[in-house]
């Protein structure tokens, strides 16, 4: 007979299976999640003595009595939780007292020794699954381990180094130095300080710490000796204010701050190492100046590219710059490309699998792919353009575009007032279909200075976002215009077949090479003329060209035949089910033309006859949690969505009668913005997208579905989560931007799904996690749905996270509108 083995279970395993359930007894509280912290601080004071089982004989005046013992100095270690006690004060009093009695009962019962064997494990296992819960939020003030603990790698420091850690969020620098190192770290807010501290406390860590509640802009350390290593992870996108003005009118960024004094700060053979955004690698003015004094200077010794999605509150691509004042290569920087060592756990979550990036380094590998060491001479050429991907070019057998095409520049000044002018969104991105279709183009005011008149054929290519859209222009005596982000070449046809050209200008090779030219914010990157006529392709002899473009022609006539055949067999069906619905709607309009003509009326009375009105209003606006103009104006969008539905509705529910477009993440970001609670058991909290460019950059969707695949969401979330009204009751709608993608996470800290009941089940037809409540369509439409817009793989996650234990998250490809 076979014996089965039954996996031992470890102290420490059970430790941490209670503490998750403890987050079960704050979410019947009600504590908000920025409030969670409190468990760490009673752990923290539960392993050290500062409290004990003897504060729960008695069920009432715990809080007092609790609050009361944490401020007495009674013990050794009393003097390193006094200054940080009163920053967890309020969390505590928000607790009930029943509330507070069953949370410590849990922690009591914690096997003590377990716990402190394995503390610092427990507290970081604690502190991030809160962390990821918080979602960007907590993205600001804590990174991942992995790069934490990569950074303090690259230092490679001996034990007796003196470490300053500038804005220093939860003190992860810290924690990682752990061979005895000299610590001094600063951090300005004061929640962030206090948990930072407790998180020292936790670790033990050897050698000196001093971790202080401080400015690192207005009181930078003056060290006589300097220090032997200055780490960093300053908050991006921070520019100087007016607060800081009186420490230099010279410095813009904090970026530019920190290595313009770093610098000074070190000792003759130290280093600074900085987590960065990739835009201080290539952005002109003030950057540019810092650059060339870098690298003049001979100061850069490594410079690390990894990709977005790294962080949770930003999306944008990282740059790890390591500066040192005793290079090992003088004269040299070694580029490094990360993106093979990303592990990706998610479509929204990658981690660095720093072990492996380290071993790789530290073992001198050779490795075109992910090393680079690059002259300063080389980077002196390239104007002092530090884009990593520049310097790992693979080389192409073939000619430059630069060889093969003539810039036309086209005629500027003395231009009539309207033309046709020409927007990238004009543009082709088909290879078989790439000339420009002028009649279709609208006629437009031409008032902007930097439009260029063009009167003969030539190639068309866009400079900005990630696509070069190729579209042939044939001048038929009409003209047209462009402006800046579009260039205009003639092509040499003696050498190069314009079909066979366009087609080579979407192959992947060359989108490599255009990758590595790209510079600009990663929300609107760009290329400079000169790098793109650098481009190489693939030319074989004119008949190879015109060859290979009859075979790409003979291939798509076969594909259209077939489409046209599909669609004359949809045609015949839908003839027959528009006659079915059309009386229903019919009978429809006049109801619901009535319901908007009174709505109308009503706005425009209320909001005339102020008098005697507020006092209502007030009245109404505190019953129902909304005021009477912002109530009507709801029962107008409601029923003007029913009309879209309606109008699209002949054939049912059908995808395909939505037309899509590319909407602008400004609208996203408001269509979220306008939904209401009124009528749910819950709170919604909208975290809305920071970013750039948001009218320039959108989603290819359609309205109407878009708020239909929201509704469908609350209105489960509705029916199955939230059983009544609470005080804490909250769904969580957050977006943000990784990979040219729009993320869009839905959770809520309400009953989760059913056992069992997962995503199949849940996005079958029919099939309901309750069936007396609820007809199993609602989870079918939203995939549905989510298909349509490009993500059929959107992910459930049920019960993986201890305060919201059920999330949506969806990823929908970002496009360009202009």
């Amino acid at each position: 007979m076979k014996e089965f083995k039954v996996e031992e279970i470890t102290p420490l395993e059970v430790v941490k299976s209670k503490i998750w359930k403890i987050f079960d007894l704050l979410r019947n509280e009600n504590i908000s999640l920025e409030d969670s912290h409190i468990v760490l601080f009673l752990l923290s004071a539960f392993k050290d003595g500062l409290i004990s089982s003897d504060l729960i004989g008695d069920k009432i005046g715990i809080k007092d009595r609790l609050i009361e013992n944490l401020h007495k100095p009674l013990s050794e270690i009393f003097s390193q939780y006094a200054p940080i006690i009163h920053n967890f004060d309020p969390a505590l009093y928000n607790l009930s007292e029943i509330g507070l009695h069953n949370l410590l009962e849990a922690i009591f019962s914690l096997n003590k020794q377990a716990l402190l064997v394995n503390f610092p494990d427990v507290f970081d296992s604690v502190l991030y699954r809160i962390t990821q819960s918080q979602g960007r939020y907590a993205g600001e003030f804590i990174q991942p381990v992995e790069l934490s603990r990569f950074m303090c790698d690259l230092a490679d420091l001996k034990k007796n180094a003196k470490v300053f850690n500038p804005f220093a969020g939860l003190a992860s620098f810290g924690v990682y130095l752990d061979q005895g190192q000299d610590y001094f770290g600063q951090e300005l807010n004061q929640k962030t300080w206090a948990l930072g501290a407790l998180r020292l406390m936790a670790y033990d860590r050897p050698g000196s710490s001093k971790y202080v509640c401080d400015d690192s802009i207005l009181h930078w350390p003056e060290t006589a000796d300097g220090f032997d290593l200055i780490i960093s992870h300053p908050p991006f996108g921070s520019n100087f204010g007016n607060q800081y003005r009186s420490i230099d009118s010279d410095f813009r960024s904090i970026e530019q701050f920190l290595f313009e004094k770093g610098v000074h700060s070190l000792k003759k053979d130290g280093k600074l190492i900085a987590l960065i955004p990739q835009g201080f690698l290539f952005r002109g003015m003030y950057e540019q100046r810092l650059r060339e004094f870098l690298i003049e200077e001979d100061l850069i010794d490594t410079i690390v590219s990894m990709p977005s999605g790294l962080l949770l509150n930003s999306g944008i691509p990282l740059t790890l710059l390591v500066i040192s004042k005793k290079k090992q290569l003088p004269g040299k920087v070694k580029f490094v490309d990360a993106k093979n060592f990303i592990i990706a756990k998610s479509t929204r979550e990658k981690v660095l699998d720093d072990f492996a990036l380290n071993s790789f380094l530290q073992n001198d590998k050779t490795n075109e792919d992910v090393i680079q060491i690059v002259d300063n001479w080389q980077i002196k050429a390239n104007d002092y353009n530090l884009n990593v991907p520049r310097y790992f070019q693979k080389k192409i057998d073939g000619i430059k575009l630069g060889e093969i095409l003539e810039y036309i520049r086209g005629q500027r000044g003395n231009l009539p007032k309207t033309g046709k002018l020409t927007r990238i969104r004009d543009l082709k991105d088909d290879k078989v279909d790439f000339t420009l279709d002028v009649p279709r183009m609208e006629e437009t005011e031409l008032r902007r200075p930097d439009i260029h008149l063009l009167d003969e054929s030539c190639l068309l290519l866009a400079i900005r976002w990630r696509t070069l859209k190729p579209t042939l222009f044939e001048f038929k005596g009409e003209p047209i215009f462009r402006g800046q982000d579009i260039l205009s070449f003639k092509v040499n046809e003696s050498r190069a077949d314009k079909a066979y050209l366009i087609n080579e200008l979407h192959a992947d090779y060359v989108q490599e090479q255009l990758e590595s030219y790209r510079l600009g914010a990663s929300v609107m990157p760009f290329i400079r003329r000169d790098d793109l006529m650098e481009v190489v392709i693939k030319l074989p002899s004119i008949e190879e060209q015109r060859a290979k473009v009859q075979g790409i022609y003979e291939l798509s006539d076969k594909i259209k035949s077939l489409q046209e055949e599909r669609n004359a067999l949809a045609h015949g069906k839908s003839i027959k089910q528009f006659n079915e619905f059309a009386s229903l709607k019919h009978t429809l309009g006049r109801p619901r033309q009535n319901i908007l003509d009174w709505s109308d009326n009503l706005l425009d009375f209320l909001n005339k006859k102020k008098e005697g009105f507020e006092a209502l209003n007030k009245a109404f606006s505190e019953f129902y949690d909304i005021d009477i103009i912002s109530a009507l104006r709801e029962i107008k969008r409601d029923v003007n969505f029913i009309t879209d539905v309606l109008e699209k509705g002949e054939n049912g529910f059908v995808l395909s009668e939505y037309q899509k477009q590319i909407i602008a993440l400004s609208d996203i970001n408001s269509i979220i913005n306008e939904l209401s609670n009124n009528g749910f058991n819950f709170k919604i909290k909208k975290l809305l997208l920071k970013s750039e460019k948001l009218k320039e950059r959108g989603i290819n969707a359609n309205k109407t579905l878009f708020k239909t695949l929201l509704d469908n969401i609350l209105t489960n979330a509705n029916k199955y989560a939230f059983d009544k009204k609470a005080t804490g009751n909250e769904v969580i709608i957050e977006l943000t931007e990784v990979d040219d993608s729009l993320s869009m996470e839905i959770r809520n800290n309400g009953k989760p799904f059913p056992k069992n009941f997962d995503r199949e089940k849940f996005i079958t037809k029919y099939s309901t996690a309750d069936s007396s409540n609820g007809s199993g369509l609602g989870g079918y439409d939203i995939h549905r749905i989510a298909s349509d817009f490009n993500n059929p793989d959107w992910i459930l996650s049920l019960n993986e996270d201890p305060f919201f234990l059920v999330k949506f998250k969806f990823q929908f490809p970002i496009k360009l509108i202009n």
